[in-house]
């Protein structure tokens, strides 16, 4: 038996002072068991005229609705519901609209917190509202119980909605399929463990359980009076006449907006949905291609000239010291080497902590319950806190967003930068204002981060204009951010023990913490040693102009001798960098990471052509297959060497002490590739084309064109790809017909359409890490 509070409950809230959020009222378990059970009575009563509505008539209401135009389909729902909200997130307006005292002390939009998915914007479209009636027409109450208070969790935190208070009892939702059952209330006294469910959040408080109910009641009526409108031709009492056959269930509802799927549609329709399982290969196919994409930002990162020039460029880019002051006067720094240091300090600490962090994500997702899924729910927490700052600082010094901030005047001896927004940067800027939620701890606490990610994509991929003001470095943090907070939702789905972890998390904090610590070491050794890296500003000079590293261009003595210099240049710069990791850090991990061993691509020497006869258009396509072969079989000497795949092709010849940054000027080494028995990948016109640009063989007359994005998505889809768009930028694909289960990311080219040769090439590079691809494996059909 658990303690016995105050007898009067309105004395223990007196007793924690002012400023906190009273309940809504105080009933007694005699008031709390007579609601309850009214309230399950009538979910019960809509849930079974639902089902039977479902099963005799679903294809029906399917074809009627689909059928309306949507205005017509907006006159329906508001005939049935009169006030319901405009706007999606109807919530999110409500918060706008009230102060946090005119909120706690009896909000006026309590519908609008309490049923956020109920709103014209959403439900007038073809899809949520079938979703709706399949969910929850087909499937018991009890299947929503977690996921309709979760659903509330805007109005609850902000204390527009407030539960009632009933100590020593629990209210018994999960599980409970009868209406005798469904909002059971348990005394402390009468179960062992009915103070533990209600703590742990199995079950629930009576107030929140009483929350619910009164939801689930409010949901289930709209739906039955829905399907009366729609079927308003029909009696009533024949709408549910169990004498006419029960009829197949109508195939899933599958989007119709894209040949993709994409996230920011499946978090549209999860509302409407019954509430997702939590997907361990999910995440862990999330987090293992985040952790290749941040590898392989390192590998071109030390690899290409261009590359490394274009990363470079971004990060100066989003550095405040761009920002001019409020005297229109640009920084002083910006005249030194100085600079660039800073700049290049964040490219290499975000390069690789990003390599680290997400590598150890993918390596945390547990083997075994209850310990591992709190330590790695901490760690995403903690990473999550660490991205929001880098958008904190680098979008006001963004280019597109960059005239809207303000940069103080730089303090004498201080290195601590004070930007603010210009006053023509207005509150009505729905961009600005979710990026200061997501920068604002509490908002971020009220609003929730998968919430405010889902705000952004929508306003993003709803609005042109808006996604223009996101800068491709921008876009990518989100992308991150999003990322994170998706792993963070799926988390949430493991109900109803998703419940329990903030109260484990508290009985289990010291070894939480204990284990992110150990598991931080090498991060913490390497932050370390980096506060001391020797200044790069003078290397880096060398190597911001990409048009010294023409790639593009056709492959001539110059061209050639231009990127044999560049490239000699960055191996120079990552020379310093990693003799200074390895001098100042004792850990396996961090040396492993600066070991240089990398085998890179380089340019080879300029030999003459034998025949530079430019090949016709048809001898270029029917001969390309050929061409490919006679490179990989060592007949013909490409302008870049591709690195070997494992387990693919086996080398002869002799190969370079130390790597590739053993010394200053790497040597060409020719090898000979003899392939494995490799599957061929017969594709059509389209596809070979785009495979034949990120492939391309490079020579003297000709270089390819960019390459379409749909076309890029076609060409993967048509090698057995599945593909998803994540948030901002990033696409995940996801092989299910090779023999090969690691997914890759990729990011769609901003602001325009097309990939560009330059990045093309590099997609070709990490396909070929990634599954070992080389021109040879595609067939023309």
């Amino acid at each position: 038996m658990a303690n016995s509070f105050y007898a009067n409950p309105q004395n223990l809230f007196d007793a924690l002072g002012p400023g906190l959020p009273w309940p809504s009222s105080f009933p007694s378990a005699a008031e709390v068991r007579r609601d309850a059970s009214e309230c399950s009575r009538k979910i019960f009563d809509s849930y079974r005229a639902l089902n039977q509505i479902l099963m005799r008539h679903e294809e029906t209401l399917r074809k009627r609705w689909t059928k309306r135009t949507k205005d017509a389909r907006r006159k329906l729902l508001l005939a049935v519901r009169p006030s319901m909200p405009e706007r999606h997130r109807p919530d999110f307006r409500a918060l706008e609209r009230e102060s946090p005292k005119q909120l706690q002390s009896g909000s006026k939009f309590q519908d609008s917190f309490l049923f956020p998915s109920i709103n014209l914007d959403d439900l007038s479209q073809p899809r949520p509202l079938l979703l709706m009636l399949n969910s929850r027409g087909r499937n018991l109450p009890c299947a929503f119980a977690h996921a309709d208070f979760e659903a509330i969790h805007v109005g609850h935190v902000s204390g527009a909605i407030q539960p009632a208070f009933l100590n020593e009892y629990t209210m018994l939702l999960h599980g409970q399929t009868t209406p005798e059952t469904y909002g059971k209330l348990l005394s402390w006294d009468e179960h062992e463990l009915a103070f533990e469910w209600m703590l742990s959040g199995l079950q629930f408080h009576p107030g929140m359980g009483l929350l619910v109910l009164q939801i689930q009641q409010g949901v289930l009526e709209f739906l039955v009076l829905c399907c009366r409108k729609i079927m308003q031709d029909l009696p009533f009492d024949s709408l549910t006449d169990s004498s006419i056959p029960v009829q197949p269930e109508p195939a899933t509802l599958l989007p119709n907006e894209t040949a993709y799927t994409s996230l920011a549609a499946l978090a549209a329709d999860a509302p409407y949905r019954v509430p997702a399982h939590l997907d361990f290969r999910h995440i862990r196919s999330l987090a293992a291609a985040r952790s290749s994409a941040a590898s392989d930002h390192i590998y071109a990162l030390r690899e290409d000239p261009g590359y490394f020039s274009s990363v470079i460029g971004d990060y100066s880019e989003h550095r405040q010291e761009t920002l001019l002051d409020t005297n229109g006067k640009r920084h002083d720094v910006l005249k030194e080497y100085l600079f660039w240091d800073r700049v290049v300090g964040s490219a290499i600490d975000d390069a690789y902590t990003a390599q680290f962090i997400f590598d150890t994500i993918h390596k945390k997702l547990p083997k075994q319950y209850q310990q591992a899924l709190l330590n790695f729910n901490h760690f995403l927490d903690v990473t999550t806190k660490g991205l929001i700052p880098r958008l904190k600082v680098g979008v006001p010094p963004s280019p597109p967003l960059r005239s809207l901030f303000v940069r103080e005047p730089q303090e004498p001896n201080t290195t601590k930068i004070v930007v603010r927004s210009r006053q023509i940067a207005s509150r009505n800027d729905e961009l600005l204002r979710l990026f200061q939620l997501l920068w604002d701890d509490q908002q971020l606490f009220l609003y929730g981060l998968p919430n405010l990610m889902d705000e952004l994509e929508r306003l993003v991929e709803s609005d042109r204009k808006q996604k223009q003001r996101l800068s491709g470095w921008v876009q990518s943090i989100v992308s991150d951010l999003a990322l994170l907070a998706q792993m963070k939702n799926q988390l949430t789905l493991y109900q109803p023990w998703a419940s329990t972890f903030e109260n484990d998390a508290l009985e289990h904090g010291e070894a939480i913490k204990a284990d992110y610590t150990k598991s931080m070491s090498p991060v913490t050794e390497y932050v370390k040693a980096a506060r001391s890296l020797p200044s790069v500003g003078r290397l880096v000079t060398p190597l911001r102009d990409k048009s010294n590293y023409p790639i593009d261009k056709p492959r001539t003595r110059q061209s050639s001798d231009a990127m044999r210099a560049a490239e000699k240049n960055l191996d120079l710069f990552w020379k310093v960098i990693d003799q200074h990791f390895n001098a100042n850090c004792r850990s396996d991990v961090v040396k492993q990471l600066f070991s240089g061993q990398l085998q890179l691509q380089r340019t080879p020497e300029w030999v003459e052509p034998v025949n530079s006869k430019k090949p016709t258009k048809e001898e270029a396509e029917e001969g390309l297959s050929d061409h490919f072969s006679r490179l990989s079989s060592g007949q013909e000497q490409s302008g870049f060497e591709a690195p070997l795949p494992k387990n693919k092709v086996k080398t002869h010849g002799p190969v370079q002490k130390g790597g590739s940054h053993g010394a200053e000027t790497p040597e060409h080494v020719p090898r000979t590739l003899i392939p494995d028995q490799q599957q061929q990948v017969i594709v059509g016109r389209r596809a070979f084309k785009v495979f034949s640009t990120l492939f391309h063989v490079p020579n003297q007359t000709d270089t390819p064109g960019d390459v379409a994005w749909p076309d890029f998505l076609h060409a993967m889809a048509s090698t057995g790809f599945q593909i998803v768009k994540l948030y901002g930028s990033v696409w995940q694909f996801t092989p299910t017909k090779l023999n090969v289960e690691n997914s890759i990311h990729f990011h769609e080219p901003h602001p325009i359409g097309k990939i560009p040769f330059r990045m093309a090439r590099r997609h070709g590079r990490r396909l070929h890490r990634t599954y070992g691809w080389t021109g040879n494996t595609f067939s023309l059909a």
